[in-house]
């Protein structure tokens, strides 16, 4: 795996996790908060959790419980009824929205689970990205593609309109 490409989605990852955590924090006393990729008959979602809640899941094994700090991000993939595939994706001791920034999120985020969930992700999608053998730059014209077939015209135009003002 291109070292460049992992980086580039651990980052876009975090940042796009710190603004649920930056959400969660005008919720008191909430100890389960989630931010959903996707939900379409299956559910793609990101779980932050203490410990202690996940210990309650039922048939979690003992070396996935040993993996587990006091709190817990999970990628979470289910059909709600016989499908659950559980990624354990960070973990720090102490809440996640204590994180100042993404890039406390990012430094946290575990390559190898963060690389199995995307690929599983992006394989439940549909989307054309093998991220285990691409290149950066064959990564970014696939992200690119993708984001061209499946955004309206009207948004990609409202893109372009922004990008040249930024450009000039």
């Amino acid at each position: 795996m291109d070292r460049r490409v992992i980086e580039r989605l651990k980052e876009a990852f975090a940042l796009d996790l710190y603004e649920t955590v930056r959400a969660a924090r005008q919720v008191r006393g909430e100890k389960v908060f989630r931010h959903t990729l996707y939900e379409d008959g299956q559910a793609v979602f990101c779980g932050f959790y203490p410990k202690a809640e996940l210990l309650e899941f039922p048939g979690v094994d003992e070396e996935f419980i040993s993996r587990l700090s006091t709190f817990n991000l999970l990628g979470v993939i289910t059909d709600g009824v016989t499908r659950l595939d559980l990624f354990l994706l960070a973990g720090r001791n102490k809440p996640f929205t204590a994180a100042e920034s993404h890039k406390d999120i990012a430094k946290l985020l575990r390559e190898p689970e963060l690389a199995r969930f995307l690929d599983a992700y992006f394989k439940l999608r549909d989307v054309c990205l093998d991220i285990y053998t691409m290149t950066l730059e064959q990564f970014m014209d696939a992200v690119s593609d993708e984001v061209a077939r499946n955004t309206p015209i009207a948004e990609l135009q409202r893109v372009d309109m922004l990008m040249g003002e930024k450009g000039e």
